[in-house]
């Protein structure tokens, strides 16, 4: 279900292998599901987890091996996640349906069940896989500095850049200042009175 398709096959026999590994994990699955629902509902549990450890291994191998198929030679091993989806899904219809009538059951709602399951499933597999991708591209920050850059907190986190740029304007700013008043102090010499002769004759 990856992106690039998971263990795809590249030849029949790998096919066949990867089918029959993905069948053993399903098969598995149903043997622990058959068990404990044999026990609550059947008056024989183990050949109730036996009959769903085979139908989950029929299922499985033949779900994968389809799939794996179709996307090798269909679409070459590179199908959009979008297409990936849909091929999950009308191979576990096709498997889930054929599968289960086989067992003795009804074709329709294995068809409609098991596509349901291969579509959601992939789907699932897709938005962890996109997920994944994002979250590697765009690494998240620490916690303390997201704390630091929440809104609630009246503290802000300032990276070197911007409080280099923060003291450059407070320096510019205190510059402005100091201009300011030196052109008041100049002002302020002009505008005072020059001392008389008067005045210089009573200090002598």
């Amino acid at each position: 279900m990856s992106g690039q398709g998971g263990p795809t096959a590249s030849s029949p026999a790998n096919s066949l292998l990867a089918a029959a590994k993905v069948g053993a994990l399903s098969g598995a699955a149903g043997l622990i599901y058959g068990g404990a629902a044999g026990v609550i509902r059947s008056p024989n549990p183990m050949v109730h987890s036996l009959s769903c450890g085979i139908h989950w291994f029929a299922c499985g191998s033949t779900y994968w091996w389809m799939r794996s198929n179709i996307i090798t030679l269909h679409y070459q091993d590179n199908a959009s996640p979008q297409e990936r989806a849909y091929v999950s899904g009308l191979c576990g219809g096709i498997s889930g349906g054929v599968v289960t009538r086989v067992m003795g059951g009804r074709l329709v709602p294995g068809l409609v069940i098991f596509s349901l399951l291969g579509y959601g499933g992939q789907s699932a597999f897709n938005y962890v896989d996109k997920w994944q991708m994002e979250k590697a591209q765009n690494p998240s920050k620490p916690f303390m500095q997201r704390v630091a850059d929440s809104k609630w907190i009246p503290f802000r986190h300032l990276s070197d850049e911007e409080y280099r740029r923060m003291l450059s304007e407070k320096l510019l700013s205190i510059e402005a200042e100091i201009a300011l008043l030196d052109e008041k102090i100049e002002d302020l010499e002009k505008t005072r009175p020059a001392p008389t002769s008067t005045s210089m004759n009573s200090s002598q």
